[in-house]
């Protein structure tokens, strides 16, 4: 699935941003928190479905100044970033030995070929 911005997204759907909730100009954790509570409530912003959206944001656009923008799962995995992390067991694992390690946290990784191992990693 390519990605897109949500400016992209709300164009091709034609939405006007002057009919979205209007939003704090930078939300806080507290207040997205408080908004995707009730995301049940409200259709996607970008698409009208009545499903239970998975994302809000606040969204600054220049003629309507800061509006919330909920999404559903499908355009809120449209306006994702493509993932940037490991794509391995073995990226994987060694992300996790390098964070451990800066924690200074033991490590035991266990695999069914090889039991348990002690070792914190690099």
């Amino acid at each position: 699935m390519d990605s897109t911005t949500v400016d992209q997204l709300l164009a091709a759907h034609s939405v006007d941003p002057t009919l979205l909730d209007p939003g704090p100009a930078d939300p806080d954790r507290a207040q997205t928190r408080a908004r995707y509570a009730g995301l049940h409530l409200r259709p996607c912003s970008a698409c009208g479905k009545e499903e239970d959206c998975r994302t809000a944001r606040v969204i600054v656009f220049p003629e309507a100044g800061p509006r919330w923008v909920d999404l559903c799962r499908d355009d809120s995995l449209a306006v994702m970033g493509p993932w940037r992390g490991p794509t391995t067991w073995e990226g994987i694992l060694a992300d996790v030995r390098e964070v451990t390690a800066e924690m200074g946290l033991p490590l035991r990784v266990y695999t069914d070929k090889e039991g348990w191992s002690d070792d914190p990693g690099p």
